[in-house]
């Protein structure tokens, strides 16, 4: 699937395949940052020519789509180099393939070789975790505690590597292992680590009790305390649950974000009175203000809505340009689109005036004036930096685009590549609106162009492995490129997807339901709804097609992609 930036207003093009470790564990190969630092690169030995062998004999293996021979060639390498990168790629690509066993022993390696590496060492414990092997998860995780210390931080990293494992009871006992090992069993952050550990078990009782003990260990903790919360809340313990959250606000009456979400939850429980109360104490700034007017909308007191908004625009505050943004928010909240347009215009300078202009020209695309909206953004770009040209070319096709004109829009980034010949997101935008409109050729130079520049950009890989697979018959090389972009980010839907469509496209129908019923699960739209229809179908699953169909349509009635999807195929035997 081509995963759609047209949506959003700033748009922001490409992937890293390195962008920060986090998130579930099994995803940490793929998203970890592996650069070896100088200390590691001078103290390298060099690099054997049996080694440089097989890491170039697997990469190729790799985006031929053999991720298993890739996988034990990138483990050989790594067990004879003393290269900790060439560890953290056998890791990357053995969590790819899904090859645990593989992926642990790179890990592992990994791990020996960058012992400061805390990515490393999260890899390492996530794959024997998920190899069964808790004795040296236990290592990795210690290992982790002592480079991060006794913080929350540290223990709730910990917590959310044992949520991995299969086995809820045995990652416990870990737990409590290391807990024990490190005299912190009656420490709150631990207390606190065991309680995320049991939501992921499932057991919110225990996950409140635990909870709870945090909270009596360091009751000043707004982090504990606002966690307590939200378990009471789930537990439908609602006075408890506010009971935590007023506690939280208590510790902290300046933090907005706290407050606001105290009046969410006073309102959600009936107690709007009480929430409008909690925000009126808060200081007036402009970001306060949009939230009491949005607050008030979404009680559909929209009478009180506006004369919030009259005396909010009466107000006079240090910085003006933020007063502006913040207005033409509230207005355009309110359907007061000339209002917003006129308060956007306003910002013309500081850290909104980008966002500001860019919203600007799309409301007066969208009230009609076109030609106004153009101008507008042209005038952006006079301003002679760079971000401000990327943004208004590619807002300008995105306008044009919306009203139907995805010719002009493609001739509009054509004239940007003219002033901006380098620029990622336009070579990228430029060469999915050609893929709409079927010129491969222009499609495919643009996106080997960033894929030159970027040889790592997932998502440049995925959209031309894509459009060879969606629009050609080189499916062999489609799902070469597709695959190096699985490698890359192998949770990315949009990526799934594409793996599910070109195994379809070459006949592998369980592989590719497989496939697509995992994009389907990470991000419900319609786009992948209509291929995993598109299977089921194929495959005699009728009624499974149609309810996912059904569902899909709840999303997205009018994606094109669908609607194609289901004129061709319900009308087939």
């Amino acid at each position: 699937m081509l995963r759609n930036f047209w949506a959003s207003g700033l748009v922001v093009i490409f992937l890293c395949a390195c962008a920060g470790s986090g998130g579930k564990a099994p995803d940490a190969a793929a998203l970890s940052s592996g650069e070896p630092e100088a200390s590691e690169a001078a103290n390298r030995e060099p690099t054997s020519e049996d080694v440089m062998y097989n890491v170039m004999a697997a990469e190729f293996l790799g985006g031929e789509g053999d991720l298993e021979r890739a996988v034990g060639l990138y483990l050989a390498a790594a067990m004879e180099s003393s290269d900790p990168e060439i560890a953290r790629r056998a890791t990357r690509i053995a969590y790819a393939a899904q090859a645990w066993q593989q992926a642990a022993m790179a890990a592992d390696r990994w791990a020996l070789l960058a012992p400061d590496s805390i990515p490393a060492h999260e890899n390492a414990a996530a794959a024997l975790l998920l190899t069964g092997d808790y004795a040296g998860a236990e290592l990795q995780l210690e290992n982790i505690i002592q480079l991060k210390g006794d913080t929350t931080e540290a223990w709730v990293t910990v917590s959310a590597l044992l949520a991995q494992s299969g086995n809820p009871e045995r990652a416990s006992v870990v737990l409590e292992n290391v807990l024990a090992r490190h005299g912190n069993v009656n420490n709150a952050n631990a207390k606190y680590a065991q309680s995320q550990l049991a939501v992921h078990e499932r057991d919110f009782q225990k996950a409140y009790r635990l909870a709870e003990e945090a909270v009596e260990l360091e009751p000043k903790k707004v982090e504990f305390l606002t966690w307590a919360g939200r378990l009471a809340l789930n537990l439908n313990r609602k006075d408890d649950g506010l009971k935590f959250i007023r506690r939280a606000w208590k510790q902290d009456p300046d933090d907005h974000d706290l407050a606001l979400a105290y009046a969410d939850l006073l309102a959600r429980t009936g107690q709007a009175d009480a929430a409008r109360e909690v925000m009126e104490e808060m200081p007036q700034s402009p970001d306060v203000m949009l939230s009491r007017i949005l607050f008030e909308i979404n009680d559909r007191k929209m009478d009180a809505a506006e004369e919030l908004l009259d005396d909010f625009a009466a107000m006079d505050f240090e910085d003006e340009q933020e007063q502006a943004f913040y207005l033409g928010q509230a207005a355009e909240a309110l359907g007061k689109a000339p209002r917003a347009i006129e308060y956007y215009g306003q910002v013309t300078s500081g850290d909104d005036a980008l966002a500001a202009g860019i919203r600007r020209a799309e409301l007066m695309a969208r009230e009609g004036d076109l030609d106004g909206a153009r101008r507008a953004l042209a005038d952006m770009r006079n301003k002679k930096s760079l971000l401000f040209m990327e943004e208004s070319w590619l807002a300008e096709a995105r306008i044009l685009r919306d009203a139907g004109d995805s010719v002009g829009a493609f001739e509009v980034l054509g004239l940007a590549l003219e002033t901006l010949p380098e620029s990622v997101p336009i070579l990228y935008s430029h060469a999915l609106l050609a893929a709409e409109q079927g010129w491969i050729d222009i499609a495919e130079t643009n996106l080997r162009l960033i894929i030159s520049a970027q040889p790592e950009n997932a998502a440049a890989l995925n959209a031309l492995g894509y459009t060879l697979a969606d629009q050609t018959t080189r499916y062999e090389e489609a799902e070469s490129l597709i695959r190096q972009a699985y490698i890359l980010e192998p949770e990315e839907a949009a990526i799934v997807d594409s793996m599910g469509w070109i195994s379809y496209r070459l006949g592998r129908l369980e592989e590719a339901e497989e496939f697509l019923r995992r994009a389907w699960d990470l991000e419900k739209n319609s786009e992948i709804g209509a291929h995993l229809g598109e299977v089921l179908w194929v495959q005699g699953k009728r009624e499974a097609a149609r309810a996912i169909w059904a569902e899909a349509m709840k999303i997205n009635r009018e994606d094109a992609v669908l609607m194609e999807t289901l004129l061709r195929l319900e009308d087939s035997p």
